[in-house]
């Protein structure tokens, strides 16, 4: 199966940057800043992959609140959380990117200037260059599959020569979308993985071991 393979399309927060603790953290923070009850029971393992206004919306528990007001104060909160912890880049993917010869792009729901500074930081930004979709603006947020089918095209591939790599039930029903049949959960040794899954697929355990899946 992996010899069909011709292009990887990442995700991003939770597959190249283990990001995804800043996100809620800081969620959790703009709303306590804010006197805002919400609901300690959502944890983040069962937000991974869904849009902030939408993570804000299962947070709270009131009915009468200004979202705009509140995603404001979390924008400028994310500002300074990224500027004191720059998410750390999942070991040994770079290794595998300077050493494969296949085509990789990102598609991913978080915004194109977060991912290229990101990327830049960490000197990523060549590997994926021209090849990031974000699925923000004109682009439908994930589940949606538009995401998957402008990040094929870029690649210059069909979705049956693609591996998609995720960790959400919400990317990777985006991928199933847009016709790709070859799909790995990225689960950091299941630290972030919910109890409850959607879609039963193989699991990506690391990238140490990434090269032998495509030498087998």
């Amino acid at each position: 199966m992996t010899k069909k393979i011709k292009g990887i399309l990442f995700d991003f927060d939770g597959v190249i940057a283990e990001s995804e603790k800043i996100w809620f953290g800081t969620a959790i923070l703009t709303l306590k800043k804010m006197g805002l009850n919400y609901d300690k029971s959502v944890k983040q393992k069962s937000t991974i992959g869904i849009i902030s206004e939408d993570l804000f919306k299962r947070l709270l528990l009131e009915d009468n609140y200004n979202l705009s007001k509140i995603m404001s104060n979390y924008r400028k909160n994310l500002k300074t959380a990224f500027a004191e912890q720059s998410p750390r880049i999942y070991p040994h993917l770079k290794n595998f990117l300077r050493s494969t010869n296949l085509k990789v792009g990102i598609v991913s729901n978080a915004h194109h200037n977060y991912i290229l500074k990101i990327l830049k930081k960490n000197n990523l930004y060549g590997f994926f260059k021209g090849n990031i979709t974000s699925c923000t603006g004109n682009v439908p947020y994930k589940p949606n599959k538009d995401g998957y089918v402008i990040g094929t095209k870029k690649l210059g591939l069909r979705p049956s020569d693609i591996l998609v790599i995720e960790d959400s039930d919400v990317g990777i029903e985006a991928a199933l979308k847009a016709k790709v049949q070859k799909v790995l959960r990225h689960t950091d040794h299941d630290k972030n993985l919910p109890k409850k899954i959607k879609f039963r697929i193989p699991k990506l355990m690391g990238y140490k071991e990434f090269n032998k899946f495509f030498s087998n």
